[in-house]
């Protein structure tokens, strides 16, 4: 069987596969993914990124390819502006490069030109033209891509693509930076924050403030797509000018100039983390709120976060108004100047949310938000007004494609309007675990029920955990919620559903584990790790036999103690031995740090004996059964030794009389 897989991995990210098949009866080719998550074997792809001082403005990069037995066919192709300058078991072939099937690890080293520039306006425009750049002692850089392709025979091959820096640097699947740095994590919400730090870089802000202003925003935006993981990086503004105040990229992924502020309308840091946090597929019709929620949501939340007063936050969003060019209409990007989304997009997007909340008591434009990252289809225009009146009715719903699709531009409210609608009932969804009894239980083919742990959680290979999480709306107007469960980031399942005020839910997510690692999960905003490992043998403590001497065709029992102080399940076959000859096997199961007793009972033949179990010996003696009496009363010799009958009587006189003359003599 042959199975062929093209995976076109591009620039931005987006990756398209397709599958031919030489018979009827070939597998399907798999994604390829961050990680391996398919039975079969890997195809690993590592990308080694090496700055290089004396070249500014270009990197290397070594792609190197680690290949199973069953591969059976390789072709990568580097980026347009890339200059291959070695290889090892790759060849140039049609734009690209094949492999020869016969080198183990082929890999190919390339030059690769980063800066990117472009020109751009709007309020958070840089001074500069950059966007990623090399400035030779450091680096700000696209994590390269490159297309692979791959045939094989049996067994899926999948692809894990994994992105590394020579010397010091660190690299996201989206973003990469290369020179010396420190690096911050803070864990809040199912999130892992990474806060890159270059030696370079000289931080506005405390990373204290900015892990807070991070931590708070993933607590208060309810509206999924939240990333295990967010890779953040000051950039240095000594000696480059930047094209915008921050980037994000590739999902998870952005960096922010160093001497950005917390204290302002125009959060970058939480302009670009609310990017994060979208995850809808957007036409004409709706990508003006991209930047506009974006925009809207860094004013309003650093005015929750008590950073700046409500006087600020109406400045920024009146600018809508009074800033806006005449004939801008969102639904059509062609009307727009460079700043639409950021100005007129955001006051329609605050006004919507206002009217959202006036309208549907516990409904916010987080609800309508939530439903668009929700949704499995392009959000066009007359989509995006479907979920707003659905969400909040009718009347909003018009207001919603009045703002969108036409030139009307709305007024900024006032501070008594926003207490009216921003200050009154609202729900706030929490979540927790189960009390630690209740929290984990366990069922697999060692074991079964409630597991009492502390993190990690440790399971065996093949075991499956259940986690149980209470979701609970702790405001004073009902509230809808969205609970994602993902394992390393990838998302296996979702509950959604609403509450009212102090109404809770337990919710139930289960994942069972193959493979031996390390792993996160998350539910709702609750994590947890979880580690794994195969079970090791039972142990053999001491092995006893019920008599040391017996007769044969007496039963023996040999009792065996077994124990395990692993925090897992011990399992695994166990053979008893008699003098190097298997007698019986068991399959034994020890349970986490407990003992247990296992019986054979063996009926062995006459002679001495050894048995033997794992490294514990036992020993018993077994005689040989008396003889029946013959027609003369007699009875024969036994196994304990030779008897004594008449002749051998009569010889013993004889020899106590010889002797007795031999001393008289």
């Amino acid at each position: 069987m042959l199975v062929f897989c093209l995976l076109a991995v591009l620039a931005l990210g987006v990756c398209l596969t397709g599958t031919a098949a030489a018979d009827a009866g070939d597998a399907t080719a798999a994604n390829a993914t961050a990680s391996a998550t398919q039975d079969g074997e890997t195809l690993q792809l590592t990308k080694r990124l090496h700055l290089t001082p004396d070249r500014p403005g270009q990197i290397e990069v070594t792609a190197r390819f680690d290949d199973p037995d069953n591969l059976v066919e390789l072709e990568t192709q580097v980026p347009a502006r890339a200059t291959v300058i070695d290889t090892d078991g790759f060849s140039g072939s049609g734009g690209g490069y094949a492999w020869d099937g016969r080198t183990d690890a082929p890999s190919l080293t390339y030059r690769l030109p980063v800066n990117e520039t472009r020109e751009t306006e709007g309020p958070l425009a840089g001074r500069g033209d950059y966007t990623f750049v090399d400035a030779g002692e450091w680096a700000i850089v696209r994590t390269p891509q490159v297309g692979v392709s791959w045939s094989w025979r049996g067994g899926n091959v999948t692809l894990d693509r994994r992105t590394t820096v020579d010397g010091e640097g660190v690299a996201s699947e989206a973003m990469a930076f290369l020179g010396p740095h420190s690096e911050y994590t803070r864990r809040a919400n199912g999130q892992r924050f990474r806060l890159i730090v270059p030696a370079a870089a000289s931080l506005a802000e405390s990373r204290s403030r900015i892990f807070e202003s991070m931590t708070a925003a993933s607590d208060t935006l309810q509206v999924g797509a939240r990333d295990a993981s967010v890779f953040m990086i000051a950039a240095p503004t000594t000696s480059v000018e930047w094209s915008v105040q921050g980037l994000q990229t590739g999902g998870d992924s952005f960096w922010v100039q160093d001497d950005q502020g917390l204290q302002v309308p125009d959060n970058v840091w939480l302009h670009e983390y609310v990017h994060t946090r979208q995850d809808y597929d957007r036409n004409d019709g709706t990508r003006w709120f991209t930047e506009a929620s974006a925009t809207y949501y860094a004013a309003l939340l650093s005015l929750e976060q008590d950073r700046i007063g409500f006087s600020a936050f109406r400045s920024r969003l009146r600018a809508g108004d009074v800033r806006s060019d005449p004939g801008e209409v969102l639904a059509a990007p062609s009307t727009w100047s460079g700043r639409t989304p950021y100005l007129k997009g955001a006051l329609v997007a605050g006004e919507l949310d206002r009217q959202i909340r006036l309208a549907a008591d516990g409904r916010r434009l987080q609800t309508v938000f939530r439903r668009m990252n929700a949704a499995e289809e392009p959000l066009t225009a007359a989509a995006f007004e479907d979920i707003v009146t659905d969400v909040a009715g009718r009347e909003v719903g018009r207001l919603a494609d009045r703002y969108t699709t036409t030139d009307a531009t709305p007024s900024m409210w006032s501070r008594t309007e926003h207490l009216r609608a921003f200050e009154g009932a609202a729900p706030r969804i929490e979540y927790a675990f189960a009390p630690a009894s209740e929290r984990f239980r366990v069922a697999g083919p060692y074991r079964n029920g409630s597991l009492d742990a502390g993190q990690p959680v440790e399971l065996a290979t093949g075991e499956s955990l259940s986690l149980d999480v209470l979701v609970e709306n702790t405001g004073d107007a009902a509230g809808e919620f969205e609970a994602a469960f993902a394992v390393d980031g990838r998302r296996l399942d979702e509950q959604a559903g609403s509450l009212d005020p102090d109404e809770q839910r337990r919710l139930t997510f289960s994942h069972t584990f193959d493979e031996p690692g390390t792993y996160t999960l998350t539910a709702g905003t609750r994590t947890v790790e979880v580690a794994v490992r195969g079970p090791s043998p039972p142990a053999v403590v001491d092995l006893q036999a019920n008599a040391s001497r017996v007769t044969a065709g007496d039963v023996v029992e040999l009792t065996a103690r077994l124990g395990n102080d692993a925090t897992i399940p011990a399992a695994g076959t166990l053979t008893l031995y008699r003098n190097d000859t298997v007698v019986s096997t068991r399959e034994v199961v020890v349970g986490p740090g407990s003992e247990q007793e296992i019986t054979f009972a063996i009926e062995p033949p006459a002679g001495t004996h050894r048995f033997r179990l794992g490294n514990a010996t036992a020993t018993v003696t077994v005689d040989a059964p008396p003889t029946e009496r013959d027609g003369t009363g007699s009875t024969g010799t036994t196994a304990n030794g030779p008897g004594f009958g008449a002749p051998a009587v009569v010889l013993a006189v004889i020899v106590v009389a010889l002797a007795g003359r031999r001393r008289r003599t």
